[in-house]
């Protein structure tokens, strides 16, 4: 694995074979999807791979105490305690702060200019959603959180965002797709008679490899992602 690119290996799944073999460094990544359709699982899939691999990530979450963070991460046999423990990964839970105080129009600029958050290789928010980026932000307030985001990029770091559309500030929506280095939607599909999820590319700029642009996954306790690709085929 060259150092412009994360390792996202684990040999339990082909989740890196199947995206070009890892991400590259200095991206901003959408990951976008209804709620319920496993964006965030992917996020954690692609989190404990990284922390494995000795990159450091901070996580912050909107839906997620630490404990509950920690629970969930095990029962798809991802442990992260010991990354927690030295440092590799940093989580921060929001919904304490956001669940008694109305939110503040600058809060996500706010947020962008702790330094703390940015100290690991990888940042990753989940989810974006009115929770953090106000209703009401016009395409100026974007436009510059936009240009922060890059500004980080451009300094090493990658930024992970999982997104759904429909709890989301459109005009902030529409210019980070426009922007993002990779663009990937997860949705469930109907195939051969039966529910599938599947991860599709729409953008991916600087691939190590090939990768495929439609990934059907499952995810099964105990084991955590798992890809379905003869099945799909």
């Amino acid at each position: 694995m060259g150092e412009k690119y994360l390792n996202i290996t684990l040999e339990r799944d082909e989740l890196s074979r199947n995206l070009g073999g890892g991400i590259p460094r200095n991206s901003l990544i959408l990951l976008e999807g209804e709620d319920g359709s496993g964006k965030s699982i992917i996020a954690q899939r692609l989190v404990y791979a990284m922390v494995e691999h000795r990159t450091t990530v901070t996580y912050i979450s909107t839906e997620l105490n630490t404990m509950t963070f920690v629970e969930q991460m095990d029962s798809m046999d991802y442990d992260i305690k010991k990354a927690l423990l030295n440092g590799d990964l940093l989580f921060i839970p929001m919904f304490p702060l956001l669940g008694y105080t109305s939110l503040d129009p600058d809060f996500f600029n706010n947020l962008l200019d702790n330094k703390e958050l940015f100290r690991s290789e990888v940042i990753v928010f989940d989810t974006l959603s009115f929770l953090l980026v106000h209703k009401t932000m016009n395409h100026k307030q974007a436009f510059n959180v936009i240009n922060l985001l890059k500004r980080f990029t451009a300094l090493g770091k990658t930024i992970i965002f999982c997104v759904d559309d429909k709890h989301l500030n459109e005009t902030f929506l529409t210019l980070l797709r426009g922007v993002c280095d990779i663009y990937m939607t997860v949705a469930v599909k109907s195939f051969a008679g039966q529910s599938v999820r599947v991860i599709s590319t729409h953008r991916f700029k600087r691939p190590e490899a090939s990768f495929i642009t439609n990934i059907p996954f499952k995810i099964e306790p105990g084991k955590g992602l798992t890809i379905e690709i003869a099945s799909f085929e």
